[in-house]
């Protein structure tokens, strides 16, 4: 069998579409019978998506580091503290070769708000075993990690119903 060579990738921008992106390729790579840890970071695990990637366990190992709704621009010393244990879990995993895909939904924000220190992360990522696929999501990822990424593909939104009031709706975007 030939040896599996893992990338980054990136999924940022305004747009609506990066989570859908990752849990899509979490389930691609189960049908392919590879290993995924999925690792969400801020929000809260209710949302629909967690069910099915929960059902794939062992093949998928899912984890949440959020809580409540999701966080905007107020970071309380409690999710900051779940941030750092997940970043602590995630750096675990990266050299434990346990995985062929790490998933990180939404760690973007923890770069941008200083939580988890950017010169780490990227250090991380450059330093990650060569068979290993990290999947990166969030809005305005930096533009050093965009630079390091082997794939960057960002999310524009052209329009979007939430702005005529439509609030997030259950299979569709929770």
């Amino acid at each position: 069998m030939k040896k599996f060579k893992g990338y980054i990738q990136v999924y940022t921008g305004e747009g609506k579409g990066k989570t859908t992106c990752a849990v899509g390729l979490t389930i691609r790579a189960v049908g392919a019978r590879l290993k995924v840890a999925f690792f969400q970071f801020f929000k809260p695990d209710t949302s629909s998506e967690v069910n099915i990637l929960k059902s794939f366990y062992p093949q998928v190992y899912y984890k949440n580091f959020g809580k409540g709704g999701f966080v905007k621009n107020k970071i309380d010393s409690e999710i900051k503290k779940l941030i750092l244990e997940g970043w602590e879990e995630t750096k675990k995993l990266v050299n434990s070769k346990s995985y062929n895909i790490i998933v990180l939904d939404e760690i973007i924000y923890a770069l941008n708000w200083g939580i988890i220190e950017l010169k780490e992360f990227l250090k991380i990522l450059q330093n990650k075993p060569e068979e290993l696929e990290i999947i990166i999501t969030g809005r305005s990822a930096p533009d050093k990690l965009i630079e390091i990424a082997d794939l960057v593909t960002e999310m524009k939104k052209v329009k979007h119903y939430y702005e005529k009031g439509v609030k997030a709706r259950k299979g569709i975007e929770r």
